[in-house]
């Protein structure tokens, strides 16, 4: 170069390279870098292919922020400063401009960037994307949802029921001693229990993590876990629309701007200032890297039914677009991404219509559904409303009644040493409350049905009430709420959906006079009557698990096998009751 030919070293005063160096940090000199490092890669794309678009200001600047970041100290601008005074005395006396000296200095310090990149052994794709151009085409996703209706199906089987409270009850996941970490969940078919694993970037081979390193992901769950659960249920609500979920893999992507997906969106994010669209995005990307980690091990018999497996809840891929960093290689603010999402192995078991409708049935046909407004919760603000919301939701094909008492809720939604801190502390006991007022008024701005036992939830202690404790009741204001009785149903159609389907699904039996089933309602105030409150101790009197005794206080119905255990001991331990 001409700049080489001309050049004469001579002792330069030390702070005069200080204040020239100042001078090149806050002029454009970073901008003439970038646009020769940009110049130099689309001048190797151009030699593949002459028909690709040249490269935007918004490139140059992507460029220039990524250079910002490489160019942390002061000793690259001193090392410029020196070489530009070095030779600005004779570039001058040959009538030629400062201006000029600069870009000639810039467009050496470009190829000395650009040599390390081998660009000449680089893939077309991997060129554009350096300056963001938009070689690589995203692929066409699935549809967005809510389009036409504000409820949608998803999966509510076991595997997905569960999966979805590891993510919002890590207080319930557990360390056997051997470091394998765990969330176990119960059912009276079997059980599911998940572990967290993944796969090996360079060997392809799944590992399981175990002691810290799994504790350090579920503390992940801590920061994510409520975004992962509305993400969770999104992929259940897409899957649900594919026949064989279990082999069938579905795009989604981020924005939705080629006219498919847009999980931002369904998100309820689409309106935040606060996060960029690429944070927005990596965030997703975040969540999605959580659910791949979810290992089940499950164990399931029902009837002449059963399953025993290991399945990954998720399969999931993700895929970033946008500008490549050109020193790390990375898309660092990805403009979309697209997951590629598959059901795990127990969909086949779980959700497999044809294997349900064959004769002997060999498998499940099991789901719910959600709302579009359950979704869009904010689980940060609305923290407790959602809460509820997701737990109910997940479990309501189940438990169709939607009876509970206060405290079998709220032990879906935060730790038992909570609530008995509140038992044992007024104040904590009144902020307890006051947070379950608002999250029952939240939910009922959203239309989801709230009704309020008689008996146990009397009118000044519900939400909003302004009348006082009266004088003659001697129990605690929170002994009170946590025993008090409530229905909660998610809103609209869903609560009638879930009856007729459960109705479709019973089978056709005989006329009896023997055939009306066992109510628990009237069993559980008996125990009460006698104050047997605890379940342990309900479980020891009526000789059925403890287990059990929790499932049947939740709403699950009484089995006919149970139902012929406790006509024959309750004549015994609560004769007063007539069954």
């Amino acid at each position: 170069m001409e700049l080489s030919t001309t050049t004469t070293t001579t002792t330069i005063d030390g702070n005069r390279i200080q204040e020239y160096a100042k001078k090149l940090r806050q002029s454009n000199f970073l901008e003439t870098l970038a646009l020769n490092v940009a110049m130099g890669i689309h001048a190797e794309i151009t030699k593949r292919d002459e028909t690709l678009e040249g490269f935007s200001h918004k490139c140059v600047d992507e460029l220039e922020k990524f250079l910002k970041e490489q160019i942390v100290d002061d000793a690259f601008y001193l090392t410029k400063a020196e070489e530009i005074l070095n030779h600005l005395t004779l570039w001058l006396q040959a009538g030629r401009t400062e201006e000029n000296l600069w870009k000639n200095v810039a467009l050496d310090s470009a190829l000395i960037f650009l040599e390390p990149l081998d660009l000449s052994n680089r893939t077309l794709d991997e060129l554009t994307a350096m300056l963001g151009l938009a070689s690589k085409t995203v692929p066409a996703t699935e549809p967005q949802l809510f389009i036409s209706t504000t409820i949608t199906q998803i999966l509510t089987s076991a595997p997905p029921r569960t999966a979805c409270k590891s993510l919002l009850r890590i207080w319930d996941w557990q360390e056997d001693t051997h470091k394998n970490v765990f969330f176990r969940d119960n059912y009276s078919t079997g059980f599911v229990k998940l572990a967290l694993k993944d796969k090996d970037p360079v060997t392809k081979e799944y590992f399981y993590f175990t002691g810290k390193a799994a504790w350090g992901i579920i503390e992940e769950f801590g920061n994510l876990g409520k975004d992962t659960a509305k993400l969770h249920c999104l992929l259940s609500a897409y899957v649900f629309q594919q026949a064989v979920p279990w082999r069938t893999e579905i795009k989604l992507a981020g924005t939705g701007k080629n006219g498919g997906t847009n999980l931002i969106d369904l998100m309820g994010w689409g309106e935040r200032k606060d996060m960029t669209t690429s944070q927005k995005l990596l965030r997703i990307e975040q969540c999605l890297k959580l659910l791949r980690k979810l290992d089940a091990t499950i164990k399931w018999n029902i009837g002449k039914l059963g399953c025993d497996m290991n399945s990954l809840i998720w399969d999931v891929a993700v895929e970033r677009y946008g500008q490549r960093n050109i020193f790390t290689d990375e898309i660092d603010e990805p403009t979309e991404i697209v997951a590629f999402i598959r059901a795990g192995r127990w969909a086949e078991f779980f959700f497999n219509k044809p294997g349900k409708n064959a004769r002997p049935p060999v498998a499940l046909y099991e789901f719910g559904w959600i709302s579009e407004a359950t979704l869009k919760m904010n689980p940060y603000h609305d923290e407790l409303a959602f809460l509820i919301a997701i737990n109910i939701t997940t479990e309501s094909a189940i438990h169709t009644n939607g009876k509970y008492t206060v405290k079998t809720v709220l032990e879906m939604v935060m730790p038992k040493n909570e609530i008995e801190l509140a038992r044992k502390d007024h104040r904590y006991a009144g902020k307890l409350k006051q947070r379950w007022d608002k999250a029952l008024m939240q939910l009922a701005e959203l239309d989801w049905q709230i009704i309020y036992d008689s008996e146990t939830y009397p009118e000044w202690l519900r939400p909003g009430s302004t009348t006082g404790k009266p004088k003659d009741c001697k129990k605690r204001i929170i002994d009170l709420l946590l025993e008090a009785g409530v229905t909660i149903k998610p809103p609209g159609k869903i609560p009638a959906l879930i009856a007729a389907k459960k109705s479709a699904s019973l089978p056709r039996k005989r006329k009896s006079a023997f055939a009306a089933p066992l109510e628990w309602e009237p069993i559980q105030k008996a125990c009460e009557a006698k104050d047997w409150t605890k379940q342990r101790v309900i479980a020891e009197k009526l000789g059925i698990s403890q287990q059990l005794v929790s499932q049947l206080q939740r709403g699950k119905p009484i089995s006919p096998k149970t139902a012929a255990h406790l006509k024959k001991i309750l004549p015994k331990v609560l004769p007063e009751l007539s069954i």
